[in-house]
């Protein structure tokens, strides 16, 4: 167990697997070596195998809020968003008590696509805590994905008054005001972010749009490669970088770029900046 921990602590989940394993071997109701196993599991992007560690850790000691956050989270992770929502129907009491279990709620509603719930769990979250942070991006992001610009822009700048180093925030405010056309305005939020959250996918990104709408291309490719430096996955900026690249009449290098963001489309993974077209993204992870 306790190498298992050292392991853990160091972030070599992947090493610290089979160890939790071999103590539960011998203990199978050790409620440690769950909650560690579950824990390694889920950062190393196993979350099935991770949400079946913490209902067993869950049947050890029931009504435990940590293991029904970890829980709640993997199956969200999962994409099982309706295990996630019959785990809070068991687990009922905890709900009224903690900020986070409406957070995990409002995503799984999102999920699905009940906005209506959504909207309503964020607001029970914001009645425990008033400072709860992730909840009023959570509803500047709904309001963003349905075009109720007026309301996105007005919870991206709570949000930012509790946080001023969330990049999201920053992010989805310019994407908001852009397309309000206030690119002053927009250009104000990037440079406020570049103060407090430089080093990020969307900063970059961010940037490299407001330079291909001033038609710097050149400035934006830039902007679009660091983007993709930072996260390779992203297809929205491959998308842009491709066009960024045509207008400059580097027609080889815009078709590969196309061809990957094509190819990412395919794995979209939603709310993470990608795939803004038809289909409606769903919320970040809040972590």
């Amino acid at each position: 167990m306790q190498r298992a921990q050292e392991l853990e602590r160091a972030e070599h989940f992947e090493q610290a697997i089979p160890i939790y394993l071999g103590v539960l071997k011998r203990e199978p109701k050790n409620l440690e070596a769950n909650l560690g196993l579950g824990r390694a599991y889920f950062h190393s992007g196993k979350h099935a195998e991770a949400a079946d560690s913490f209902e067993r850790a869950l049947q050890l000691q029931p009504g435990n809020p940590e293991i029904v956050e970890w829980l709640g989270k993997s199956y969200l992770r999962a994409g099982a968003p309706q295990k996630m929502l019959e785990l809070f129907s068991r687990e009922d009491s905890l709900a009224g008590h903690y900020a986070w279990a409406h957070l995990l709620l409002a995503r799984a509603f999102d999920a699905q696509d009940k906005l209506d719930e959504a909207r309503g769990e964020l607001q029970r979250a914001l009645a425990i805590d008033p400072h709860c942070r992730g909840a009023h991006f959570a509803l500047g992001f709904i309001a963003w994905t349905t075009r109720d610009l007026e309301t996105a822009e007005k919870e991206f700048r709570r949000e930012l008054a509790l946080d001023s180093r969330e990049d999201l925030a920053f992010y989805y405010l310019a994407e908001t005001l852009e397309v309000q056309g206030k690119l002053d305005e927009a250009q104000t939020v990037l440079k406020r972010m570049g103060q407090e959250a430089p080093h990020t996918y969307f900063y970059h990104f961010g940037v490299g749009k407001i330079d291909e709408y001033n038609r710097n291309f050149e400035a934006a490719i830039v902007e679009f490669r660091e983007a993709i430096r930072l996260d390779p996955k992203q297809s929205e900026a491959h998308y842009h970088l491709a066009v960024a690249l045509r207008k400059l009449g580097e027609t080889a290098q815009a078709n590969q770029e196309f061809a990957l963001c094509n190819q990412l489309r395919i794995d979209m993974r939603s709310g993470s900046g990608q795939g803004m077209g038809r289909m409606r993204p769903h919320l970040p992870d809040f972590d």
